[in-house]
């Protein structure tokens, strides 16, 4: 998998990810494997080797998600601390801001009097884990960098060149399009049910 990401300064992120299995053989020659890559992607391997590269390259396994028990008596977790998954679907701040923006809603909620405090982080903390699950899913399945299972390829054919279907797809990933609901009408689309 080949990602690239404008960032700060007019700097560009670009990423290549493997399947975890790879990930020893690859460590070794980091630099090497990277430009091979690229090599799926020539303009991009022409823009990036005539670029200046501004970090040192980097690797990582092991970024195993988990959710955590996120409130109890005088404490709440919001963001990273309370669910954690893997970084390749890019939803850390989404969900730091969702999470602050929820917890200023049970706090306020509790310590006004208008619901029990212990209540209303238990309620932050459940409909948290119900409104991320999907995602949660969908991250760890991408995050094997496996090639796409037969029913993806089948739903990458039928939405190629259809632009609505395609944002909507790229919309599950950015959080604006339930993954479920997104599935569903695809899967109605394809057996021409309405």
């Amino acid at each position: 998998m080949i990602g690239v990401f404008p960032t700060n300064d007019g700097l560009v992120l670009v990423f290549g990810a493997y399947p975890i299995e790879e990930f020893r053989s690859n460590r070794e020659r980091l630099e090497d494997k990277f430009f091979q890559l690229l090599k799926q992607v020539p303009d991009l391997l022409e823009r990036v080797s005539s670029g200046k590269r501004e970090e040192r390259f980097s690797g990582t396994t092991d970024l195993r998600g988990f959710f955590r028990k996120s409130h109890g008596p005088g404490w709440v977790l919001a963001g990273d601390a309370g669910y954690h998954k893997h970084p390749i679907t890019a939803q850390g701040i989404t969900d730091a801001f969702r999470d602050a923006d929820n917890l200023a809603i049970a706090l306020d909620a509790g310590l006004s009097g208008r619901m029990n405090l212990d209540y209303a982080l238990a309620e932050y903390a459940r409909t948290r884990d119900e409104a991320v699950v999907e995602m949660y899913q969908m991250t760890c399945e991408l995050a094997k960098v496996e090639p796409p299972t037969l029913e993806m390829q089948q739903l990458f054919g039928a939405i190629r060149g259809n632009q609505s279907a395609i944002d909507q797809f790229l919309g599950t990933i950015a959080g604006t399009v339930r993954i479920s609901e997104f599935f569903a009408a695809q899967e109605r689309r394809i057996s021409g049910a309405t």
